[in-house]
């Protein structure tokens, strides 16, 4: 039997709750994973190659990752990617206006240089009222993929079971609410009225992203643009 040779560990601290996970770079068979599922395209296969990947490199249990926040996800895995292969990704830019010119210029981003980014306006405790509200926990990658199809089909009944997963408690001024049961959550969401329920979706508009921003100028018509790159697709163009 021929011997398996030692790879290096690494550690990174989640963005969601400062917790330090420990890490290996991914092997040629795991990248190869990766690599089938770009050259498809679809997101949805992305997606789960890239948790496939992180539950094999990470000191995590495959329940812990799969539980893991949509920015955690990312960033764990752009950590991993800079480790595993180079911290250099190569990419191609095109202009937004691509009648006026349609070039597409070569950028080198660095991996290192990504952060998760919060929005000021986030806040896991909304405030419905002046004496009550609720604290939110962020939804999994999973849950947060489901909320966007849901919004887009219009199921609100599937909005409000997931939004009510995600409240970690209901608060006034005189009692917490901790163990209210799902279907009492679910009650609760119908029952606010329109400014309280944007609050709450506001929560989940707002959440930390894997977000970069990027200034770089034409080689063919020497035009400087910016763009915003959010999510892993964007880093992998």
């Amino acid at each position: 039997m021929l011997p398996n040779l030692n790879l290096p560990e690494f550690i990174t601290t989640l963005p969601s709750n400062s917790r330090e996970v420990r890490f290996r770079p991914f092997l040629v068979k795991e990248e190869k994973i990766l690599l089938m599922a770009l050259e498809g395209g679809d997101s949805k296969e992305i997606e789960n190659s890239v948790i496939k990947i992180l539950c094999n490199c990470i000191d995590m249990t495959d329940d812990e990752v799969a539980e893991l926040p949509s920015f955690d996800i990312e960033y764990l895995f752009l950590q991993l990617r800079a480790k595993s292969v180079d911290n250099i990704v190569k990419l191609k830019l095109s202009h937004e206006d691509k009648e006026k010119c349609n070039h597409s210029t070569e950028y080198e981003l660095d991996l290192n240089d990504i952060n998760v980014l919060t929005d000021p306006d986030h806040n896991s405790r909304i405030m419905l009222t002046e004496n009550a509200g609720v604290v939110m926990s962020y939804p999994s990658m999973k849950n947060n993929k489901g909320l966007e199809e849901a919004s887009k089909d219009s199921a609100v009944d599937s909005m409000f079971e997931m939004i009510a997963n995600n409240i970690e408690m209901v608060f006034d001024q005189d009692n917490v609410y901790e163990d209210a049961s799902q279907s009492d959550k679910v009650e609760f969401i119908g029952n606010l009225n329109k400014t309280q329920f944007e609050k709450i979706l506001n929560f989940y508009k707002t959440v930390p992203a894997v977000s970069h921003d990027i200034n770089f100028t034409c080689e063919m018509c020497g035009e400087t643009e910016s763009i915003n790159i959010r999510g892993l697709s964007g880093f992998f163009l």
